[in-house]
């Protein structure tokens, strides 16, 4: 993943509680397929090739129903990233609830981040890959507060780690997420090891 300045990210102003905020502004069932749909293009052809014609296409629907639902390619990769990263943050809060020991909670958020990313559908594997991507130009300068707020999601539980002194936790959190985002590259489904036992290694790396 490609660098952030820790102090960049520790600015950003976090989202609500994403679980509740989904829950508010959850698209429709077309606009989802869509969604999806959207994804799996963007995911093959990458934004710049991608093109609003292939993703009606992929959905089934008229070149210009798309318009519709959004008024541009730009709003519609937008849009399944926002999505992807507020799926990502609920699914976290949910793994988290109930849970208090520190290096328990950092590895199951790890393991969630991992599941979703590797084994979710079209927009999770999109976002996990939109995590990676270089954070230059218009459009991932719209996307800086959605990532951010995920990634203070992270922040916040290297914050919470009981670490030696001395230790640069903004540097840490760095690494975790380079760590986790870089894993789509190698990972392979019938591996030996699932999403939760490359979290439960990687945290005993750390401890």
């Amino acid at each position: 993943m490609p660098p952030v300045t820790p102090s960049a990210s520790a600015s950003a102003t976090p989202l609500e509680p994403a679980a509740a905020h989904a829950h508010a502004e959850a698209p429709s069932v077309r606009k989802q397929h869509l969604l999806q749909a959207a994804a799996r293009v963007f995911g093959e052809r990458g934004y710049k090739a991608a093109t609003l014609r292939q993703i009606a296409e992929e959905a089934g629907i008229l070149a210009g129903s798309v318009y519709h639902h959004v008024s541009s390619k730009e709003a519609l990769y937008l849009e399944v990233h926002r999505e992807g990263y507020l799926r990502m943050q609920a699914a976290v809060e949910r793994a988290l609830q109930g849970r208090t020991d520190p290096w328990e909670r950092l590895e199951v958020a790890c393991g969630t981040h991992l599941e979703e990313m590797l084994g979710g559908d079209a927009v999770a594997r999109v976002t996990g890959l939109g995590l990676m991507e270089p954070r230059d130009g218009p459009v991932h300068a719209t996307l800086g507060p959605l990532r951010s707020a995920y990634e203070r999601q992270l922040a916040d539980l290297v914050e919470a780690l009981p670490l030696r002194e001395g230790l640069d936790r903004g540097l840490l959190r760095l690494h975790l997420l380079g760590a986790l985002n870089w894993t789509r590259t190698w990972y392979r489904p019938d591996g030996r090891l699932r999403p939760a036992d490359m979290a439960a290694q990687l945290i005993r790396m750390l401890r």
